[in-house]
């Protein structure tokens, strides 16, 4: 009678242990749209509409988390004109692409009681690869450039149900380098844990 109570209190022990270790993490992706800012603007003016990001979040405490973050934001614009580059000037129909891969490591704040909708703030600190790629007819313009990032970030967490939570939120992308570049992206997505 003794062992089967020591198995079933370890039994419990663990099983707690794991529930609250399946707790510590959620893991989720989100449908990310950017709208360009500045020198971003210059390149690509319109709003975008293809975008994803991934994440996980490890929460420390009820108030906040530390995680990881990958999104891939892609602009893309249409123009007829001349447009200026590097060491030339082109005249023609162009079509322009950027490519954002942001990878960065986060920390959140979140207000409210856990069950509720929670607001919260972000900080984003990494790095950016950032392409930007112009065409005109049979000629292409490629830059590459790994950029330091940040991205203060503020949204909403929204409990779904069952370990299941939904989430909104905007984020202030900026990279340094020359020029800087900035977008807005704003993220609707779902994370489990």
């Amino acid at each position: 009678m003794k062992k089967i109570a020591i198995v079933a209190a370890a039994a419990l022990v663990l099983g707690a242990t794991g529930e609250a270790r399946a707790q510590e993490w959620f893991w989720g992706g989100s449908y990310s749209m950017s709208l360009p800012l500045a020198n971003t603007k210059d390149f690509n003016e319109g709003f975008s509409f293809r975008g994803v990001t991934i994440e996980g979040r490890k929460i420390i405490n009820e108030n906040f988390s530390t995680g990881l973050s990958f999104g891939w934001h892609v602009m893309n614009d249409v123009r007829t004109g001349t447009i200026e580059l590097d060491n030339a000037a082109a005249f023609g129909t162009w079509y322009t692409y950027t490519n954002s891969f942001p990878l960065f490591v986060n920390a959140h704040y979140y207000a409210g009681k856990p069950g509720g909708i929670r607001p919260f703030l972000g900080a984003n600190v990494g790095t950016a690869i950032y392409e930007q790629r112009a065409e005109v007819g049979q000629v292409a313009f490629t830059e590459d450039k790994w950029r330091f990032a940040v991205a203060p970030e503020a949204g909403f967490v929204i409990p779904l149900g069952w370990y299941v939570r939904g989430f909104v939120s905007a984020r202030y992308h900026y990279m340094t380098g020359s020029p800087t570049q900035q977008y807005l992206s704003f993220n609707v997505g779902i994370a489990s844990n």
